[in-house]
């Protein structure tokens, strides 16, 4: 299983390679956010096993819904505190409101893909295509490491990418000063 940060990283090359098409925030928030239900979980002591926001139903339905509307409006109110808190991590957005559309994709995105790269490696996921199934029939087992490594690749391109950002920011900046 993919650790949560791993979740995003594995997105974020799309919004650099596309900034003007996929909200960085919205693609944050969306895929690593499915895992708060493991949080609560743990919070209420209960044992940490997938539930129903580990399936494709909520990632599909209600999720990106609910969640479109929470970084729409915070994207809204905070912009001001978003772009500092993406300047202390080096991050340069060419902006940071994006149209309610844009966000709404890209949380079916990162929903669906945190929910893609879960189900590979967990045995145990029974809402996976709830209701339709009350197992997880694309468990692989061992070969779920073959997903780990694909993670792993992504998540290494996007350190790639955000350095090659970091250092076109600095060029940019010296031309202009």
């Amino acid at each position: 299983m993919p650790a949560n940060p791993l979740h995003f990283s594995a997105i974020a090359p799309l919004h650099f390679k596309r900034p003007e098409t996929f909200d960085i925030t919205a693609l944050l928030c969306s895929s690593t956010f499915v895992d708060l239900e493991l949080l609560y979980l743990l919070l209420i002591g209960n044992p940490m096993e997938h539930g129903l926001w580990h399936s494709y139903l909520f990632v599909l339905t209600i999720y990106p819904v609910v969640l479109s509307l929470i970084v729409y409006v915070s994207e809204r109110m905070f912009n001001k505190t978003i772009f500092r808190v993406y300047r202390f991590f080096r991050f340069f957005p060419k902006k940071v409101k994006y149209s309610f559309k844009t966000i709404y994709f890209c949380c079916l995105i990162g929903g669906v893909s945190h929910i893609f790269l879960d189900v590979w490696s967990h045995e145990i996921s029974p809402y996976v295509l709830f209701p339709f199934y009350e197992e997880n029939p694309f468990w692989i087992g061992e070969w779920s490491i073959i997903i780990e490594v694909l993670v792993i690749l992504l998540s290494l391109y996007t350190v790639f990418l955000w350095i090659r950002q970091i250092q076109i920011h600095r060029k940019t900046y010296r031309e202009q000063s």
